[in-house]
């Protein structure tokens, strides 16, 4: 039962990937391999190419590839609610990023996007110190387009 989850897993993360390697090469929503800034725009390019697979289009937790997931996909729309009516910006940034080892956030079935941010950077002129500011960015961005659906 255990190899079917982890079988499953795999493909959807793959259907996942390749629908983003798909957008960015078809230049639809852009992928930033250079520093954009953080911006509301770029958050929300992101969130459209990696995110609304499995939270929806609105964050809402009704993405197409949701039911295939092991854990419920929660809705994003209610961070801020469901926190005393403060936004996790921490915790939202760890859960994305990925690249640390959260143990108090359990199962991750959510890819790591530090990581796929940082490949996605890599270049022969892009250094180190420059991958990581693109990351850096793109997750803050990503952590402003949240900020920016929650429920009042």
């Amino acid at each position: 039962m255990k190899r079917n989850y982890i079988g499953l897993a795999l493909v959807v993360a793959g259907l996942m990937v390749a629908g983003a390697e798909r957008a960015a090469a078809d230049g639809a929503i852009g992928t930033p391999l250079l520093s954009e800034g953080i911006s509301l725009d770029l958050g929300r390019r992101d969130f459209m190419n990696y995110c609304a697979a499995c939270h929806g289009v609105d964050g809402k937790g009704d993405g197409t590839l949701g039911e295939f997931l092991t854990l419920a996909v929660p809705d994003l729309t209610k961070l801020s609610k469901l926190n005393a009516g403060k936004f996790p910006e921490e915790r939202v940034m760890d859960v994305i990023d990925g690249r640390i080892d959260v143990k108090v956030h359990g199962l991750r079935d959510m890819p790591v996007w530090g990581d796929w941010f940082n490949r996605e950077a890599a270049s022969a002129d892009t250094g180190k110190a420059a991958r990581e500011m693109i990351v850096n960015e793109r997750i803050a961005s990503l952590i402003t387009y949240i900020k920016s659906i929650q429920e009042k």
